[in-house]
């Protein structure tokens, strides 16, 4: 096959990609040109395009995110061939799945014209004793069904009440006059991703790709409340650089706020800094902005943490690789304060 470039969109080598990028780029060119021109119907994961091509998830996002939207199939794959041989090529492939997709959709529309047509045939012969069994069963089922439900709701909004006791409480409380020699109340705010629920969806699906996406989404709505904090004084930002290696609601739990300062304490799983740089640019200006890191030299430590508390549903393994390969935090990055603290066994 020939070599790969786009010369009808805009893909050269971004000026940040390392020495070999350009080989790289080639390299995931063809990996995404011949997925297309094998003709298969299954889903291309940027994962899976990063690992044959050597790299990293997190390298193809920051050197090499103008390729996604091909990977994704939202984008001609033939603007990406070097020849009109090539290019043929890929365009009639491309005719090939329209049509097999478009065969594949009218089978499937028969298929189910005749399951409906199979149903009549079978319900016209049912007994009315046998629908009046069925109709019991279905009653039955759609009973435990709302219990289940009902016990469901109850429990959502119990947690509901409780959060918002606790943020009443924070939005409450103040300091004791100067001078009384009494321990301050704490005005603290958390906020904290369900890290296990992430784990447990993942034991299930088994896609990566999945437990990434649901992470996003909730630091993203983290990242979105803090507008809420706008125009309150002496507001501090405090992230917890999660490595998976420490118990956040512990950490959270001991900071001890300065006085008269609003803590916003928030658990941060991230590891690149193009992703915790991202994230402190929607931080709203004048608010102090620090970040605690939990530190350990001992890979044996490392992974008795993890087992320990992620026993029952653990992590992914190329998501514990990232953890461990994590970008240091520097002051330079837009902090006011970078604190590294070492972790303590069987927290």
């Amino acid at each position: 096959m020939s070599k790969l470039q786009a010369p009808h969109t805009d893909i050269s080598s971004s000026p940040t990609e390392p020495g070999s990028g350009t080989d790289r780029r080639a390299r995931l060119i063809k990996i995404i040109v011949e997925h297309h021109l094998s003709g298969s119907t299954a889903k291309l994961k940027l994962v899976d395009v990063a690992e044959m091509a050597g790299i990293s998830r997190q390298a193809l996002d920051r050197y090499y995110g103008d390729l996604k939207p091909y990977i994704a199939g939202k984008r001609d794959v033939a603007d990406l061939a070097n020849g009109q041989a090539l290019r043929s090529q890929i365009q009639t492939q491309t005719a090939v799945n329209d049509v097999e997709a478009k065969w594949k959709q009218k089978i499937q529309k028969l298929q189910t014209e005749h399951e409906k047509a199979l149903k009549m045939a079978i319900d016209t012969h049912i007994t009315s004793l046998m629908n009046t069994d069925i109709a019991l069963l279905e009653s039955n089922q759609m009973r435990v069904s709302l219990e289940k439900q009902t016990l469901h709701n109850a429990e959502l909004l119990k947690k509901i009440q409780m959060l918002e006791l606790k943020q009443g409480l924070s939005a409450v409380a103040s300091l004791e006059q100067e001078g009384s020699g009494s321990i301050p109340k704490q005005n603290k705010i958390i906020f904290d991703l369900d890290i296990e629920a992430m784990c447990i969806t993942y034991q299930r699906e088994q896609s990566l790709d999945g437990f990434e996406q649901e992470k996003s989404d909730q630091v993203r709505k983290i990242r979105e409340k803090l507008n809420k904090y706008v125009g309150t004084q002496n507001v501090h930002v405090i992230l917890f650089a999660d490595r998976y290696i420490s118990r956040f609601k512990t950490f959270a739990d001991r900071y001890t706020s300065l006085t008269a300062e609003v803590s916003l304490i928030i658990r941060l799983p991230l590891f690149a800094r193009s992703e915790i740089v991202a994230f402190l640019k929607h931080i709203p200006s004048g608010f102090k902005r620090s970040i605690h890191v939990p530190y350990s030299d001992s890979d044996a430590e490392k992974k008795a943490q993890r087992v320990f508390i992620y026993q029952k549903y653990p992590l992914p393994l190329k998501e514990i690789k990232w953890a461990d390969d994590a970008d240091t935090p520097n002051i330079a990055w837009g902090f006011d304060e970078v604190v590294f603290f070492k972790i303590e066994q069987g927290n």
